[in-house]
């Protein structure tokens, strides 16, 4: 027979069980509804601005000219943002390319890691200038091939676009010309920050 001390000693030795099991156990659960697909986080998405190139797209499986190459030479953990263009470079161009540099001198001391180019299908003099433009790559098979990747992978996506390429030559987020210069910035730096090598 239990003496009436020990009943509430063994329903607190209960719940205090019960709370460890809870602790350990319930991340664990967390965690596997949200792998399974049984609860989506919302919100996720929001956290880019840009479009994630779902598989990323590979450099390596493009038909890259030499005069592209650059592209295929960027340094362990170091980003490019290019203009990819069906055409020469427009207005439309210049005014994106400039926007890009200017994205890239104030993303603060990271600004070494980040290159930026024009990749486009054909070569003419851009629109008078007031400034240097970033370096214009012309590549009409990649830029044909980063359009046809791009539609298949997003339905509706077509060039002109803004790209990110990382250093191991995989696109990876894609942006319309016309994206706020502040929200290629913000997703530009949280890629720098995760891919920093340390």
């Amino acid at each position: 027979m239990t003496s009436p001390s020990t009943t509430p000693e063994l329903k607190r030795n209960r719940g205090i069980l019960l709370l460890i099991a809870g602790l350990f156990g319930l991340p664990i659960l967390v965690a596997w509804l949200l792998t399974s697909g049984w609860v989506e986080m919302g919100g996720r998405d929001q956290l880019n601005h840009g479009d994630f190139i779902k598989p990323a797209l590979d450099l390596e499986k493009l038909p890259l000219a030499p005069g592209s190459q650059v592209l295929r030479e960027l340094a362990p953990a170091d980003w490019a943002m290019l203009y990819v263009g069906a055409g020469s470079c427009d207005d439309l161009c210049v005014r994106t390319l400039r926007e890009l540099a200017t994205v890239r001198s104030v993303i603060g001391n990271e600004l070494t890691r980040v290159s930026v180019f024009g990749l486009l299908a054909s070569a003419s003099a851009p629109p008078v200038a007031q400034a240097p433009l970033p370096r214009l790559l012309i590549d009409p098979a990649t830029v044909l091939a980063i359009d046809a990747a791009l539609r298949a992978r997003g339905g509706s996506v077509a060039l002109p676009r803004i790209v990110f390429l990382d250093w191991r030559g995989q696109l990876m987020m894609s942006f319309a010309p016309d994206s706020p210069p502040a929200d290629i910035k913000q997703d530009l730096k949280r890629l720098l920050k995760a891919s920093a090598i340390r």
